[in-house]
């Protein structure tokens, strides 16, 4: 990205007091250039990260603030992932990770497209958080030595419901990819007009050109 003219100045400055004071101390020119240099490039990269980071993408979001949001999608789907290494329930087992993979789909899909940054932050709030509680809970019960009277009842109602918690995912997902199918929709419109557009001016160009042509 570009950089602004504070921060391109900064660099240049930190990269010149790097060269300065080797040059000072060591006497070397080649050695203080290539430091100088070194210098430059690193304050540039610092500053670069640091626009990137807060740079209004949309809806007063920074790029710093999907990061933020894909980091804390993750903590919960590696956190499922760790939890279920306890049972020995494969099928379970084999669910979880199956949630965890839809989640982290959308997370790559945030990536590139931010428009859907709204959707993943609901996703992550009314339905990611709600099922890591309920797996961190199903382990601890599961795991639970000796077993309580009434939990075997309670993890069974648990385990039917991982498959209507998976047709909830992909609902969420859909709807990032609904939002897709959208702009694709939009994109062509706008090509179609601006084809349309550029044919009939096109032929009222030629009908003028051939009405000159007849006056002549």
């Amino acid at each position: 990205m570009k950089l602004s003219a504070s921060s391109r100045i900064i660099s240049i400055l930190s990269g010149a007091a790097v060269f300065a004071i080797l040059l000072f101390l060591v006497r070397d020119l080649t050695m203080a250039l290539i430091a100088g240099v070194l210098g430059w490039l690193i304050v540039i990269l610092i500053f670069s990260k640091r626009e990137r980071d807060n740079t209004v993408i949309i809806d007063g979001l920074t790029r710093s603030d999907i990061d933020e949001t894909i980091k804390k999608g993750l903590k919960l789907t590696g956190g499922m992932r760790q939890a279920v290494k306890k049972l020995s329930q494969l099928e379970v087992i084999k669910e979880v990770e199956d949630l965890c993979r839809i989640a982290e789909s959308m997370f790559e899909m945030l990536k590139k497209d931010p428009k859907d940054i709204r959707v993943v932050k609901q996703f992550i709030t009314y339905y990611l958080e709600p099922t890591h509680k309920i797996i961190i809970k199903y382990v601890e019960l599961a795991t639970t030595r000796p077993m309580p009277a009434d939990a075997v009842e309670t993890l069974e109602r648990t385990e039917k419901s991982l498959k209507s918690i998976r047709a909830t995912f992909l609902q969420q997902k859909e709807k990032m990819l609904a939002n897709d199918v959208l702009d694709l929709d939009t994109e062509i419109k706008v090509f179609e007009t601006l084809a349309n557009n550029y044919s009939t001016t096109t032929k009222n160009d030629k009908n003028s050109l051939n009405q000159t042509g007849n006056s002549i």
